[in-house]
């Protein structure tokens, strides 16, 4: 008889198939088959797993026990159901041979497995397992270990209403696990976004970022409408600017970057691609809790501090709360060289939510969640500079001196700055008809903000104040938009041949905007002949806006085959937009003649149709692929009339992605290769037109583009203790026919903004030093290619390429605390994310943050 090998303070428990069940088999980790497993404790979990899959999976006691798993439902590989029972309990599993799987602490793993000649006893009878695992002498020893690695945990997403592995999602995906984010010490998506490929970013500043997916973009200057959509859960969410709103990534899931139109499931603007936020969910089966600070230095600024916390609590076996807080204080960089304020772009941060949990029955839940988020922020722009000379003479200011984005210096009457404040309730309640899930969800966001800007040099002024800028206390902010959302959807269960999605949305969105233009300084001539005086009211405006959407969309799924399925998906929009003038008032109104617009309502609709298919196909275990093409849109609008040009409107533009991608693992799961190739034709794409004879901009649909690209997505595990990854994508954006309107885009030419490449690399390691404590660290580089700030060289200039590289080392303990150093920017890169022009000669650039090197202490109880 075999005798069960001993391990130090640890009884290693070997879990047999169900009772009477076959021989241990083969592990076969991409088939799928449909589980149905209730809430119950992880040891019951892996002799479930065990029987369903037919292996053999061996788990250390002291590490499973106490730890209870959710309900899991649906088809699932064995990777992806180990994913699913394993999530959030610190574990991990290793591929013993080609029959077992061991399940463990990383540490643990490492220890037991890190030796070739370690040898296991499998229990293939009902009595091993009723006599408690105790050894009988029908017991069969198993097969030396000769391979053992850990397997990439695959991260399920539901970017298509269902839960699915990366690996098995017929779309271009990226996926950042809630745990990668916490090891890095990420908690804003504009400091990794830039890792994804065929993704490039600027920012602006906290929440102030223009986030471009696929080359899909139209200028560099021009605010527009988003070309992408952010989502927080299964809810949208309002951006400034036409980026990614940044919600503080405190206590996640996960990310999910999807790459292309998501126009049919997601609607809004999604025909670049969707952020989307998953935030981990109140657990009720168990108390949980933690903290994350950190202490740094900004070169060129000053020290920065904050930290966040979460904590679960159960409030019965099915319902519980869980609340997230968090505070950031982050020193700028930026000096305002005419006001003397050194540092002026500083950043406080704060926000929390609270989430409710009831599972009122086996089939029918609610969620409900609350989330506020406040950011008060300088503007990350360096600009053209000048001695301010006597502030009280007119004209004493010296000559313009050519911005430096490596000095971080700026001017301006006024530190330029942002307000904005977040704030949602969503609820989502769920229940579960056995051959179909419905889900309703309704939310309300309301997102205000507010700005200070000095707009002198847009008239030519070079000295004092025109400031942009409403006082909190007046009760006016610069934008006040609320949101409500109402959507319906039918999801229909895994295990049928045909599979569909159902759905009905509803929109409505109240903005009111407010604008107070006031000068300040010496008196002054605009254009050398209007008087400006001290104190002088220029342009106070107020204005509402309205925008409704009502869509229905379905998506329906066939199995041709046990291994080839495809989709088809429509979604018919209805979109109104509307807006009117409520205030014109100042000088500069009387100028231009804005207030003859006092009380004229402006309104235009539309009906946008946006289409999906696919076809996919697992090739075998390993190699999964699916072929794609999407359709999808952003909203149109309408240009008020002025003095020398009528009223006019634009439809929305439009664009098809056509794909292939191929999703693979090699050599036993070690290495993960994805790549994918697509050509994406836009067509009637906004852009801002300038009128050749009165020289007036408006927005019109015109020009169409082609972008073709690829993007390669590798990932390898070198050995137990270091893996290796590489993301990067080829594009070649091009206008196909001239943009009318004067000296602009010409057919051939690069998108503003556009990348041919990008890329990034990162390396993780981590390895057991002592008893229960882990070493790690972890590096990551990226670069973005060269960018042309308008259409060509002939109009505007190039934008240098740069590279960026961030580093962190630790020491992580199984107790649940760790504490490391980390250095974003390590080699202190400055770069322009692009070039803003005002008036004559006046620049200013956008640009990032410098070297920051700082400590991180982090503790989950």
């Amino acid at each position: 008889m075999k005798k069960l090998r001993k391990f130090s303070a640890v009884s290693l428990a070997a879990i047999s198939i169900a009772l009477g069940a076959a021989s241990v088999q083969a592990v076969q980790t991409k088939q799928s088959i449909p589980l149905n497993m209730q809430q119950q404790p992880l040891m019951t979990a892996l002799q479930n797993l065990s029987s369903e899959y037919g292996i053999q999976i061996a788990s250390f006691s002291e590490d499973v026990a106490g730890k209870t798993v959710g309900t899991l439902s649906g088809n699932y590989t064995l990777t992806s159901a180990l994913s699913a029972v394993l999530k959030d309990s610190g574990l991990r599993y290793i591929q013993v041979d080609d029959r077992t799987i061991a399940v463990g602490t990383l540490a643990r793993l490492t220890d037991q497995y890190s030796s070739s000649s370690i040898q296991t006893i499998a229990f293939n009878t009902a009595a091993d397992y009723e006599e408690g695992l105790a050894v009988s002498d029908d017991d069969e020893s198993m097969d030396t270990v000769t391979n053992s690695h850990i397997q990439f945990e695959e991260i399920m997403v539901t970017a298509t209403r269902r839960s699915t592995g990366v690996q098995t999602t017929a779309l271009t995906i990226s996926a950042f696990g809630g745990e990668e984010l916490e090891k890095k010490g990420y908690n804003s998506i504009s400091q990794f976004i830039d890792t994804v490929p065929g993704v490039t970013a600027t920012t602006e500043g906290p929440n102030r970022n223009r986030v471009i997916i696929r080359n899909i973009a139209t200028s560099t200057q021009e605010s527009g409408s988003s070309t992408i959509a952010t989502y927080f859960d299964d809810f949208a969410l309002s951006a400034v600017s036409g980026g990614a709103a940044e919600i503080r990534l405190v206590d996640m899931e996960r990310v999910e970057v999807l790459k292309g139109p998501q126009g049919t499931l997601f609607g809004r603007s999604a025909m670049g691609g969707i952020v989307r936020y998953i935030s981990n969910k109140p657990d009720p089966k168990e108390f949980a809790a933690g903290f994350d600070m950190y202490l740094s230095d900004v070169n060129d600024g000053g020290e920065n501090y904050g930290g966040h916390g979460y904590v679960n609590v159960p409030l019965s076996d099915k319902m519980a709360l869980r609340a997230v807080g968090y505070y950031y204080d982050n020193a700028g960089f930026i000096d305002n060289v005419e006001l003397g304020n050194k540092d002026a772009n500083d950043e406080e941060t704060y926000g929390g939510r609270l989430a409710f949990h009831w599972d009122i029955t086996d089939k029918f839940s609610t969620d409900l969640t609350y989330l506020y988020q406040k950011i008060d922020a300088g503007a990350s722009f360096v600009t053209t500079t000048r001695d301010p000379g006597d502030l009280s003479i007119a004209g004493d200011e010296g000559p313009d001196i050519p911005f430096d984005v490596e000095a971080r210096t700026g001017i301006g009457g006024i530190d330029r700055r942002h307000t904005d404040s977040q704030e949602f309730l969503n609820l989502k309640l769920e229940y579960d008809f056995d051959a179909f899930i419905t889900t309703l969800l309704a939310t309300r966001n309301t997102l205000k903000t507010g700005f200070a800007f000095d707009q002198r040099e847009f008239v030519d002024i070079r000295s004092g104040c025109v400031c942009d800028y409403l006082d909190p206390d007046s009760g006016r902010v610069s934008g006040d938009a609320q949101t409500d959302i109402l959507e319906l959807r039918l999801v229909s269960s895994n295990d049928t041949k045909i599979n569909w999605i159902l759905g009905a949305y509803y929109e409505d969105s109240d903005t009111l905007a407010n604008q107070l233009i006031t000068y300040y300084g010496p008196t002054q001539y605009l254009y050398g002949f209007i008087p400006i005086l001290d104190g002088e009211e220029t342009i106070d405006y107020t204005a509402t806006a309205h925008s409704n959407e009502k869509a229905v969309y379905a998506e329906v799924g066939m199995d041709l085959t046990a291994k080839t399925s495809f989709k088809v998906g429509y979604r018919r929009s209805h979109i109104k937009y509307d807006t009117i003038d409520l205030k014109q008032e100042g000088s500069f109104v009387v100028l231009t003649g804005a207030d003859a617009l006092l009380g004229i309502p402006f309104e235009t609709k539309e009906n946008v149709n946006t289409y999906k298919f696919s076809l996919e196909h697992q090739i075998n275990d390993d190699i999964f692929a699916y072929a794609l093409a999407t359709s999808g849109y952003r909203r149109g609008g309408f240009n008020k009339p002025t003095i020398i040009s009528p009223f006019s409107t634009y439809n929305s533009d439009s664009l098809w992605n056509y794909e292939l991608g191929l999703k693979t693992k090699w050599f036993d799961g070690r290495l993960v290769a994805n790549l994918s190739a697509y050509l994406i034709e836009y067509t009637d794409i906004q852009l801002v037109v300038q009128d050749p004879v009165t020289f007036a901009r408006s927005t019109q649909n015109a020009g169409k583009a082609e972008i073709p690209g690829i993007e390669l997505s590798l990932a390898y595990q070198v050995n137990n203790y270091l893996d290796i990854a590489f993301n990067g994508s080829l594009s070649d954006p091009k206008l196909k026919e001239d943009v009318p309107g004067g000296v602009t885009g010409k057919k051939g030419d690069r998108l503003p903004g556009s990348a041919k490449e990008n890329f990034s690399v990162s390396l993780n390691w981590e390895s057991p030093i002592f008893s229960q404590h882990t070493l790690f660290s972890n590096l990551t580089y990226k670069y973005t290619g060269e960018r042309y700030n308008d259409f060509n060289l002939d109009l505007d200039i190039a934008l240098p390429s740069y590279d960026l590289v961030d580093f962190q080392i630790g020491l992580r303990s199984d107790e649940g605390y760790s504490v490391s150093l980390f250095a974003h920017n390590l080699f202190d890169e400055a770069y322009i994310g692009y070039i803003d022009r005002q008036g004559t000669s006046f620049e200013s650039a956008s640009t990032n943050t410098p070297r920051t090197i700082g400590l991180r202490l982090k503790y989950d109880f």
